[in-house]
């Protein structure tokens, strides 16, 4: 009796630490997902792939505690019915929620209804097949015949993906973490990175200028005499959408001017009396316009991202550490940055960040080097030990406490799925797809992240069980045996001489090579050239130069602004802003002047958002220098009152 209270006793206790525990690993994650998303992604969008990085951080976390109460012998707290519902959630996520979400996010209509009648016919159909397969399955066998076919595709497909991608990342990550220590050899390869990607952060800039130009085109057709609510409604929206991309194009290129715009060929003034055909049209252009913008701003991110590395390299290179006043801004969320106002602990940081920077950074990612390049060893050798059947000495019983199994394995676990998830940001399929700081995400990169992670967490926690063989079967493993038929699962051993002769490519750095000998670049890794030339090295050294000397401007106008502000304790006027932001060049000279309609005119509401940006002191009260319709006013594009320009 009392080893049965006992028994209950231990089974409650678990449960409840298993509960605050999944709970504990939700609320990291939504601290960690609102850092990065942007204010704009919708809440369902969100949840989804809150839900997504959540299971797979339970899954990351659960699999050692399953391998220690498997060992230890006591009464189970997880369960394989626990491990099957986990499953299932996780699969419905990955590869029916998150593919139609993402696709209702790229699709092109003002409405709910328009947007899913946009969608791209090809996905439509391969998923109303797929519907039709599984809802057959279901007729003729049941659950016991479609989950065995389900878990078997769903697991050849991450194992042929994971190798592709482990197999560049079990070397590329001791040697990021080796050649990081050297700042100038990492100098040298992000010179040669931001050639690159200064090319292509200027492609989607020009990419996004034309497509507002297309839509300044659009809406300057627009015609008084032909009236129709759902043709007004797409105009409003499009012309929304224009505004803030321009904002958008201002801030990407600090108003610079772009190249010139060519009218597409066959491009003439449309008259398409029929509403739904011109409604259709604008809504694709409006779907151009908000992709387009996405394209431009992920770039920006990247480059933005890639500059900070190179002007810490540099400044590290020539010994020029942080003064206390940086450090103290280094912090962007709210508590953090309040606690750095207190003079104890900003010295404190800054006394940190310093001995970080000088003395152990170069150590400790020598040693992260070593470490990683060890775990790659030995994760190698036992991928052989597992195609060989060869029993490499079970490490499993030595670990009896909790602690040392929770360690051990979720930092081989861990190692195995964040080495295979780095190399997919790496990969030419992902594009521009990631995930960026300082709440710089948008729902489709989201959701693209949150589909590869879920897709992939499951099928590795398996294979790394398989590979470092528990004496027992954990709970895992008998919720997908359970699951299986015995056809596929146990051939993970086929994927095993794949990933070693990818790795053998790596080593020999003949990866590219074979993949351009079989037409297939776009498999293959960002890359920077071992021996790039001098004249690519110092185009970089002068983009980075260019990147810095811009952001020393700004930082000085800011403090000139501020420190005139304090002095004459007033407000800057209006027009002494306005002729900064020109000579600095975040404003163009005709910002002011009318091009041909004046819902084209640069309005009040955009330079506000302009000063905005550059957060300097304006005054309360902002006039429009020019003369603006009644539509305009009644759009909210000018100003209710004017005054003249000697006034202001």
């Amino acid at each position: 009796m009392e080893m049965e209270q006992q028994a209950a006793v231990d089974l409650v206790s678990g449960t409840t630490g298993l509960a605050l525990s999944a709970l504990l690993v939700l609320l990291g994650t939504w601290v960690i997902l609102h850092h990065f998303s942007q204010r704009e992604v919708g809440w369902l969008a969100f949840l989804s792939a809150l839900l997504g990085f959540s299971l797979s951080f339970f899954i990351m976390f659960f699999v050692p505690y399953d391998i220690f109460q498997t060992l230890s012998g006591g009464q189970k707290v997880l369960m394989p019915n626990n491990w099957q519902f986990v499953y299932w959630v996780s699969f419905v996520l990955c590869w029916v929620t998150y593919p139609l979400l993402s696709e209702y996010e790229a699709a092109a209509g003002f409405t709910f209804a328009g947007r899913l009648m946009s969608l791209r016919g090809i996905w439509c159909g391969l998923y109303a097949l797929g519907t039709f397969i599984l809802l057959i399955c279901l007729l003729i066998g049941g659950v016991d015949v479609l989950a065995p076919w389900c878990l078997s595709m769903a697991n050849v497909w991450a194992l042929l993906v994971s190798s592709l991608l482990m197999s560049y990342g079990l070397i590329a990550v001791p040697r990021q973490f080796w050649r990081q220590a050297s700042p100038t050899f990492e100098l040298k390869r992000l010179y040669c990175a931001a050639v690159a990607l200064d090319e292509a952060r200027l492609s989607t800039q020009y990419e996004l200028q034309d497509v507002i130009a297309e839509a300044r085109v659009e809406t300057a057709q627009r015609s008084a005499q032909f009236w129709d609510p759902s043709l007004e409604r797409a105009f409003a929206l499009l012309q929304l959408t224009m505004e803030e991309c321009e904002l958008l194009h201002l801030e990407l290129t600090n108003g610079a001017p772009g190249r010139p715009h060519q009218p597409a060929c066959g491009s003439t003034p449309r008259q398409l009396e029929d509403v739904a055909p011109r409604v259709e049209y604008l809504a694709q252009l409006h779907g151009a316009l908000r992709q387009a913008s996405i394209e431009a701003r992920r770039a920006a991110c990247r480059w933005d991202e890639l500059i900070n590395r190179c002007l810490l390299l540099e400044d590290i290179e020539e010994s020029l550490l942080p003064t206390i006043l940086e450090t103290s801004t280094y912090w962007t969320w709210g508590p953090l940055r309040w606690l750095c106002q207190l003079p104890c602990i900003r010295t404190v940081w800054h006394k940190l960040v310093v001995f970080w920077l000088s003395i152990l950074r170069h150590r400790v990612l020598r040693l992260m080097a070593l470490a990683t390049g060890a775990l790659s060893v030995v994760i190698l050798a036992s991928q052989v030990m597992l195609f060989l059947d060869l029993d490499q000495g079970q490490l499993s019983p030595v670990l009896r406490s909790f602690l040392e199994t929770e360690v051990i394995y979720a930092v081989g676990l861990g190692y195995l799925v964040g080495t295979t998830y780095w190399s997919g940001f790496r990969w030419r399929v992902a594009g521009w797809y990631g995930l960026y700081s300082n709440r710089n995400t948008d729902a489709g990169s989201l959701l693209w992240c949150a589909t590869l992670l879920s897709r992939l967490v499951m099928p590795l926690s398996y294979h790394f069980l398989l590979l470092i063989r528990v004496p027992l079967p954990t709970s895992f493993q008998v919720a997908f045996n359970r699951m299986d038929s015995g056809t596929l699962l146990p051939t993970n051993k086929v994927f095993v001489p794949i990933l070693l002769c990818l790795v053998l490519c790596h080593c020999l750095n003949v990866y590219s090579k074979l993949l351009q000998m079989l037409s297939l670049e776009n498999l293959d890794f960002d890359t920077v050239e071992s021996s790039p030339s001098h004249e690519v090295l110092s185009e970089g050294r002068r983009l980075v130069e260019i990147a810095r000397r811009r952001r020393s401007e700004d930082r000085t106008l800011q403090l000139e602004l501020n420190e005139r502000a304090e002095e004459s304790g007033r407000a800057i006027p209006l027009r002494m802003q306005i002729a900064r932001l020109i000579e600095e060049g975040t404003l163009p000279q005709d910002w002011n002047v009318a091009r041909g309609e004046c819902c084209e005119l640069r309005t009040t509401r955009q330079l506000l958002e302009v000063l905005r940006m550059k957060k300097e002191n304006f005054p309360h009260e902002f006039f429009f220098l020019g003369h603006v319709c009644g539509s305009c006013i009644i759009r909210g594009q000018g100003s209710l009152s004017a005054v003249e320009p000697s006034e202001i």
